[in-house]
């Protein structure tokens, strides 16, 4: 079968309260079993995060969308770049907190139109070869379809996890959360094709580039977890306000990108 193809097979469509019927990117992203990511400074595991790698150190984050992709900020990637991903990772400073899998990244696609982090920062990054899911390696839920931008703007609370910097420049090895709620994109001094938010406890910052800003939604007899954005900067000394990537705005972008790389 063409890449396209595989693609429209892979998707699965279930119905989505009144809006109609949804796509997902990949149903495997449904949990089988309850799983929580709120409370705690320290959050807990979140089996899409992608610790991303160069040059043995810590590059920027992102998030498994699928069995070979990874999607991410497009600044966090460069020309001819020597990226790797690990999946699973909960603390890098310890071995023995689950097993981990490395991937090497063999292709990567910006968006055409990307300059910086203002403009199209979305790139997705092709894995070396298939993940296999389990309990602790899965992929996030995106909605795959058009037509449901006003649901998506109507979203005023987020879950943001990373592995960004924390106060007084300290880098933390374990993967924290935050919540975050939806600001006029004016404080973020960035286009309509973002989101704007903020918490005044909890900061996004330095390293959290590329982290999925996710929201709980109710789907049918499920609670997932969908992403909405694409973490791309934070305004000045990371004091509350940062900004994401509208990824419902570049659904048909990460659609075409898909099905072009699929095989």
């Amino acid at each position: 079968m063409t890449p396209a193809v595989v693609l429209l097979t892979f998707l699965v469509i279930l119905s989505f309260g009144s809006y109609g019927y949804s796509q997902l990117l990949d149903s495997n992203c449904i949990a089988s079993h309850r799983m929580r990511i709120i409370g705690g400074q320290d959050a807990q595991r979140t089996p899409w995060m992608a610790y991303l790698i160069r040059d043995n150190t810590f590059a920027c984050g992102g998030s498994l969308i699928a069995h070979r992709f990874v999607l991410t900020a497009a600044h966090c990637t460069k020309v001819n770049d020597n990226l790797f991903v690990r999946l699973g990772e909960y603390d890098s400073s310890r071995t023995t907190d689950g097993q981990t899998r490395h991937y090497r990244v063999v292709s990567i696609y910006r968006h055409e139109n990307y300059i910086d982090f203002r403009n199209h920062d979305i790139a997705v990054l092709k894995l070396s070869r298939k993940v296999v899911y389990d309990a602790f390696i899965r992929p996030i839920c995106i909605f795959f379809n058009s037509g449901y931008q006003s649901f998506a703007n109507s979203i005023q609370d987020f879950i943001l996890t990373g592995w960004g910097q924390m106060a007084h420049n300290k880098m933390p090895t374990t993967l924290q959360k935050m919540s975050l709620r939806r600001v006029s994109n004016e404080y973020c001094g960035v286009p309509g094709l973002s989101i704007c938010c903020w918490n005044p406890l909890q900061y996004a910052c330095f390293g959290d580039s590329g982290s999925p800003l996710m929201s709980v939604v109710k789907y049918g007899q499920s609670t997932i977890y969908v992403q909405f954005g694409v973490t791309s900067s934070v305004t000045g000394n990371c004091d509350g306000f940062s900004s994401y990537l509208d990824l419902t705005s570049y659904i048909p972008w990460l659609s075409q990108t898909l099905s072009r790389n699929w095989a």
